[in-house]
């Protein structure tokens, strides 16, 4: 029995990011998934802060924030694998993870729970899988404390998130341009963790089919949410975030490592 934990909320793109790198690299773990809220106890407890991911492995070593994790998961595939490579291509591949971390993450995640959390109750499927049955009562008894977390711990309000979407499209204008001279990736004709960064953050805006936990279905969504879906997915870089997830989000390459 693997002795790796993931700490996680199902939903969160920035857990996705961490676990499309650990089932790419074939790595075993255990997911251990919690509701927001009661993520930043688990979290804490596991050797990292008050996000997750956090991946706790066998040997004791603790990795958090999720380029950690995509970092670890590398050094156990072969050069030519690795969503890092090196040299000046896994320099630009830095540069963008970064600036998607820092700047689409916080965007789509802040727009997609404003858009979601007036919907909190036929969302709760998407949000509690996976979770421990106490878990699932306190959102049951407590829906409106955790509405009031979120938007307090994220600064969730109308206002932020439209200014959010202005960002989400910039940032799709900018992956646009980029794709537009014929490459099939971010960095060129490598696929890299700034794909993996891109495909996974916008997840949040563009709900891909292929996420590693249950995401609802457009028809599903709040209407004015999945009006905003399609309008992205339409877009170029929409279209490439789906892409990759049909073609990247499933594949296992070979290990060097244990």
């Amino acid at each position: 029995m693997t002795r790796n934990r993931l700490i996680t909320i199902p939903i969160s793109h920035f857990c996705e990011k961490a676990r499309w790198a650990l089932d790419r690299a074939a790595i075993p773990y255990r997911e251990e998934r919690h509701l927001q809220a009661i993520h930043v106890a688990y979290a804490r407890r596991a050797g990292g802060g008050r996000t997750v991911p956090v991946l706790v492995c066998a040997d004791g070593a603790v990795f958090a924030e999720s380029p950690a994790i995509v970092r670890r998961c590398d050094a156990d595939l072969e050069p030519a694998d690795r969503l890092y490579p090196a040299g000046p291509l896994g320099d630009e591949t830095a540069r963008l993870e970064a600036w998607l971390d820092a700047g689409l993450g916080p965007d789509s995640r802040l727009w997609m729970y404003q858009a979601t959390l007036p919907a909190m109750a036929a969302m709760a499927p998407y949000i509690l899988d996976g979770t421990a049955r106490w878990e699932q009562r306190i959102f049951s008894g407590s829906r409106w404390a955790l509405n009031s977390f979120i938007r307090r711990y994220l600064g969730v309000s109308a206002t932020n998130a439209e200014a959010a979407m202005t960002r989400i499209d910039e940032t799709f204008e900018q992956i646009g341009r980029r794709l537009a001279d014929g490459r099939p990736y971010l960095c060129g004709d490598r696929f890299t963790a700034a794909d993996v960064a891109f495909a996974a953050l916008a997840a949040a805006v563009l709900v891909p089919p292929d996420y590693g936990s249950p995401l609802p279905s457009l028809e599903e969504l709040p209407p004015a949410m999945a009006t905003e879906v399609a309008r992205l997915r339409a877009h170029p870089a929409g279209a490439f975030g789906l892409r990759v997830y049909e073609q990247q989000r499933r594949r296992v390459v070979s290990r060097s490592g244990p």
